[in-house]
Formats: structure tokens, sequence, C-alpha cells
């Protein structure tokens, strides 16, 4: 959920927490048990309303309303908490309820998930080490270009750059604009240097510091990735926000592209439909994302080992429970499934991360 949308929630939430103070026999004092439902006025007959669904009692208080926003943006209700155990612990019969349509109480695959990436981004973020000032350290010294074409070239390509950036709101984006908005002084003051004759150029053996690529120069179509190579190697700090902004937008692409691997474990079987392999890929990415976040939380608490070798040993425990489960399969043919699907999951890994170079590189 973007930062736009947020604001939106907060806003028609606090809103709605005006309205109902002010409104008529909606106050503080005098509220009793309704005999019927405060939104559209049907006689209830329970906890809920059979008209509209609204709960009978309704709350008036402040840490009423902070639930109301927390759960809106969230999701963090009783059914975050009764998901989250089943698909640590058993996650095949969290897919296999889920698909034969038992979903009352269990968050749905692609919220969780949704939920998962944000948490996930949100961490890979706050460990970069970006530092904001003169002194900021966003990788390696990048040298001056090797003419001042080049150079005001750079700079032009740093200023679009962050004039893109300035609607971007994932995680730690306000961070990334304050990088390459020094990245772009440093450029700048480079420049200057380059036109006022102060500064030395280094170069290569052959004097030559132009970073050169194997795609051809006489293809248009690939002329903006060959530029990207090149920016990326002149200025690699900068090509992996890019990287890493593309990858948090489009992290959804995992699913699609897991599904073709996830029918070659079940080829032409009529008893497992493409909607089951997508619940149970959803499913496992986001606990993946879950043994990240822990990985991040024993790192925070100076034993990043413990959190290695557990996602190490427990992530496979989990793939073989999960496929058991859900398909129900013995213990012998769960193994060898589950065995194709590791490796099917680092393709696939290498596959988006592939892409997301390459977005990178293309701008």
């Amino acid at each position: 959920m973007g930062g736009e949308e947020i604001s939106a929630v907060g806003e028609l939430a606090g809103g709605a927490g005006a309205a109902r103070a002010v409104e008529p026999g909606h106050g503080e004092d005098g509220h009793g048990t309704p005999t019927h439902c405060l939104n559209c006025g049907c006689e209830l007959q329970g906890d809920y309303c059979h008209c509209c669904g609204q709960r009978g009692e309704v709350h008036f208080t402040i840490g009423g309303l902070v639930h109301d926003i927390v759960h809106g943006v969230l999701h963090l209700d009783g059914k975050f908490w009764r998901t989250l155990p089943m698909l640590a612990w058993k996650p095949g019969q969290l897919t296999r309820e889920y698909v034969a349509g038992k979903r009352a109480r269990y968050i749905s695959p692609i919220a969780f998930y949704l939920f998962t990436v944000v948490a996930m981004f949100a961490l890979v973020v706050s460990a970069d080490q970006v530092n904001v000032g003169d002194d900021v350290n966003l990788g390696a010294a990048v040298e001056p270009a090797a003419s001042v074409e080049e150079q005001r070239e750079r700079v032009e390509d740093l200023e679009q750059t962050l004039a893109e950036m300035e609607g971007d709101d994932y995680p730690g984006a306000s961070g990334a604009r304050a990088g390459v908005a020094t990245s772009l002084a440093v450029a700048r003051r480079q420049l200057e240097e380059m036109e006022t004759g102060n500064t030395v150029i280094a170069s290569d053996e052959d004097g030559d510091v132009k970073v050169t690529s194997n795609l051809s120069d006489d293809s248009e179509f690939l002329e903006p990735l060959r530029q990207g190579i090149e920016e990326a190697q002149e200025n690699p700090a900068l090509f992996f926000y890019k990287v890493q902004t593309k990858a948090y937008k489009l992290s959804w692409l995992l699913i699609p592209l897991s599904l073709p691997f996830m029918w070659l474990l079940f080829p032409f079987s009529r008893r497992h439909s493409l909607y089951k392999h997508a619940v149970f890929v959803t499913y496992s990415i986001s606990f993946m994302m879950l043994l990240v976040l822990n990985i991040g939380l024993w790192t925070w608490l100076g034993a990043e080992f413990v959190g290695i070798v557990f996602a190490v040993f427990y992530a496979p425990f989990h793939l073989y429970r999960q496929l058991k489960g859900a398909y129900e399969l013995g213990r012998l043919s769960a193994l060898l499934r589950t065995t194709l699907l590791s490796i099917f999951a680092w393709m696939v890994l290498g596959i988006f991360i592939g892409l997301m170079f390459a977005l990178g590189a293309w701008g």
C-alpha cells in the first residue's frame, strides 16, 4: 500500500471518527446494547446485522479507532494470528483448506503475500547504509567521465533519475533520494572541475576510460540496454537502487514465473488445477520471505548465524510438509518432488534476479 493510500485511509478513518463524535445519539453518553443496526436500522438477531453485515455493538473510543486503522492498513486481526502458525507448521493443511473453500479463518494468500513483500523490502532498505550529508557512502567512488560532454550527460541522467524518484513511495525511498541527490552533487562538482581544468581524469592502460560492452552499436533496440550497462559500471550504487526498486514493484512476478515449474511436478494431472498451484506458490513464497525477515531479526540481535542456519534447514522441510499436505502425497513422492521443487525455486529466483538486472539496465 502506497503512502498516498495510507494517508487516504488515515483521513477516512479520522473523518469517520469525527462524524460519529458529532452525530446525534452517537456521543460518549447513553450507549447501551443496541437493538437495531446503527448502519441500516435492521433489527438485530445476533452479534452481526443480517442485512448489512455490520457488527451490532460498535466502539466509541480512541482505542477502538486505532484498532480500526491498524486493521484497515495492515489487516493484523485474528485471521493473521490464525494464518501465521498454520503457514509455519501446517502449510499443506492451510493450502488444502483454502483451495477447498474454508477461508473464513485465514488471510488470503495474496493479502499475506503483499504484507510479507512490504515487510521484507522495508528490512532490505533499512539494512542499506545510506548516510545523508557531505560524506554519503552510496557505493564505490565514481571517477569522472572521459570528457566534459560525457560528464554533462552523466549529470543530466542523475537529474532525470532524481526527478523520476520523486514519485516513489516504497519504504526507504526518501533515503535513496538523498543518496542520489548527493551523487548528483558530486557529478556536478566534477563537471565544474573539468570545465575549469582543475581535475585529472583517471585512465586505463590504453589511456581510455570509456566503458564498452559486447552489444552492437548498430542496434537501436539494444542501445538503451548498452547505455544502461555503461551507467551501471560508472555508478553501481545508482544501478542497484534501480534494481531494488524494480524488484519491490514487480515482486509479484515470482508467482507466474513459478507456475510452469509447479505444473512440471504434476504434468497432465487433472486433480491439481493451476489455481491450486497458484495458492501453493503464493503461500510458499510468503513463508520464504518470512524466513528472510527472521534472518534480519537475528542479524539485528547480533546472531545472524542462527537465523541463516534455521532458514537453510527449515526451508526444504517446509516445502516438504506443504507439498505432502497440500497434494496428499506419500513420503517418497513428496521427498522426490521437494528435491525437484528446491531446484526449481533457485531457477525461478535466478530468472527473476536476471530480469530485474535487465530492467534496471534498461532504465
